[in-house]
C-alpha cells in the first residue's frame, strides 16, 4: 500500500526554538560572509559542488570533490564517469537554478532532467524530467519489507498541496517551513530516482527564491552524508508519530552544522586569497596572472585549455603558459597532469578545504 503524506503540522515554537534560532543565525552568518566575499561565485562554484559531492555520497556515490574538480575540466576525467557526471549535474543545477523564479514543481523536473538525461541506462534516460509513473519504494527494516511512497495516481493532487505549503509565507520561520516541506517531499518521492538529491537541492534554491537568503547558505548534504542514519530515522519518526518537532530539530541541527563548517571554510578561503594577492602583487599590473588568481580560487583544477576559454581565447597560448608558470612559481598551483596542452593544474590548498578527510559524524 502506498503512503500518502498530508501537509505536516508546525510544531510548537517552544519545542524547536532552542535549535531553530542558532540554525538561523548560522545560515545568516554564512550568507552575509558570502555576500561580502571579494570573489563572486564561490557559493555555486565551490560550496554547491561540495554539497553535490556529499548529497550524492549519501546515496552511494563514490565521486570525491577532487574527482569532481577534475571531471569539470576539459579532460572530463573520472574514475567513474557516469557517477561523476551525475554529481556534476547536481552542482550545475544549483548554478543555473539558484536564481530561478519558476514554480517549485518545474524546478524539480528541471533538476531531475539534468541528472538523468545523459544516463547510461536507457530507461532512466527516457524518464528524465518526468514524474514517476510506477510506485517507488525503499526497504524498511522496521517493517521487514518495502515502504512504498506516494502512489503515482495521487501525485498531481499531493504535489499541488506540497507546492502550496512550500510557497506559503504567513507567520512561520522560513527554515522551519522548509524543514517540513522537505519531509513532505521525501515522502512523496515524485520522480523515478534521485529524490534525495533533488529534495536536498531544493532547500537552498527555495530559501533564496523566497528571499530568506541571498545565497545558497542553507545546504544540507554534508551533514546528511555524515549523519545518514540520524536523518533517515528522523524522517521515518515524523511519519510514524506525527510529531514533527523531533524531525524539525534534526533538520535544523544538520543545516546548522553544515553552515558552520562552510563558514569556517570560507574564512580560510579568504586567507588563501589574500595571500595569493600579496604574492602576485609585484607582477606587472596588466599581466593575465591577476585575472587568473580569483578564477583559480573558484576553479582549483584546470587545464591550459580551460584557462584560455576563461579569457575568451583573447590570450595567446604562449602568454597563458607564461602566466601559469608564474602561478606555479608563486606556489599557488602545481602541475598534476601529463605534459602538452592537456596538462592538469591544481590549487591544492583550496581543494584540501573542501575534500572530506573522514566519514566521522559531524557533532
Amino acid at each position: 500500500m502506498c503512503y500518502r503524506p498530508s501537509q505536516p503540522s508546525f510544531p510548537k515554537m517552544d519545542d524547536v526554538w532552542q535549535i531553530l534560532d542558532p540554525a538561523n543565525k548560522a545560515i545568516e552568518a554564512f550568507d552575509r560572509a558570502l555576500e561580502a566575499f571579494p570573489v563572486t561565485g564561490v557559493a555555486g562554484k565551490l560550496f554547491a559542488r561540495l554539497d553535490a559531492v556529499h548529497s550524492s555520497g549519501a546515496e552511494g556515490s563514490t565521486t570525491t570533490f577532487t574527482d569532481l574538480m577534475e571531471f569539470q575540466t576539459a579532460l572530463k576525467r573520472a574514475k567513474d564517469v557516469e557517477d561523476a557526471r551525475e554529481v556534476s549535474a547536481v552542482a550545475e543545477a544549483f548554478d543555473n537554478l539558484s536564481s530561478s523564479v519558476a514554480a517549485p514543481t518545474k524546478i524539480i523536473l528541471d533538476i531531475h532532467y539534468r541528472l538523468f538525461h545523459q544516463a547510461r541506462d536507457p530507461l532512466a534516460q527516457s524518464q528524465a524530467g518526468r514524474w514517476k509513473v510506477f510506485p517507488n519504494a525503499t526497504f524498511d527494516e522496521d517493517i521487514g519489507g518495502p515502504f512504498y511512497y506516494c502512489a503515482p495516481a495521487s501525485l498531481e493532487h499531493v504535489l499541488s498541496e506540497w507546492e502550496c505549503f512550500t510557497n506559503a509565507t504567513e507567520g512561520k520561520p522560513e527554515l522551519l517551513r522548509q524543514a517540513l516541506s522537505h519531509w513532505m517531499f521525501e515522502h512523496i518521492h515524485p520522480v523515478p530516482d534521485g529524490n534525495g538529491r533533488v529534495g536536498r537541492l531544493m532547500i537552498p534554491i527555495l530559501m533564496r527564491q523566497k528571499g530568506a537568503l541571498k545565497h545558497g547558505a542553507s545546504f544540507l548534504g554534508e551533514a546528511v552524508h555524515l549523519n545518514k542514519s540520524l536523518y533517515v530515522d528522523a524522517l521515518k519518526s515524523g511519519r510514524r508519530t506525527g510529531d514533527f518537532a523531533s524531525w524539525s530539530r534534526v533538520f535544523c541541527s544538520l543545516v546548522m552544522q553544515t553552515a558552520n563548517a562552510n563558514l569556517e571554510r570560507l574564512e580560510k578561503l579568504g586567507e588563501i586569497y589574500a595571500r595569493w594577492k600579496s604574492v602576485t602583487s609585484k607582477i606587472r599590473s596588466h599581466s593575465v596572472v591577476h585575472d587568473l588568481v580569483p578564477w583559480v580560487l573558484t576553479k582549483p583544477s584546470f587545464t591550459v585549455r580551460d584557462a584560455l576559454e576563461f579569457t575568451g581565447n583573447q590570450v595567446s597560448f604562449q602568454a597563458m603558459n607564461t602566466a601559469i608558470k608564474r602561478l606555479e612559481g608563486c606556489a599557488i598551483i602545481r602541475q598534476v597532469g601529463v605534459g602538452g596542452n592537456e596538462r592538469l593544474f591544481s590549487a591544492e590548498e583550496v581543494i584540501r578545504l573542501f575534500e572530506p578527510v573522514s566519514n566521522a559524524p559531524m557533532v
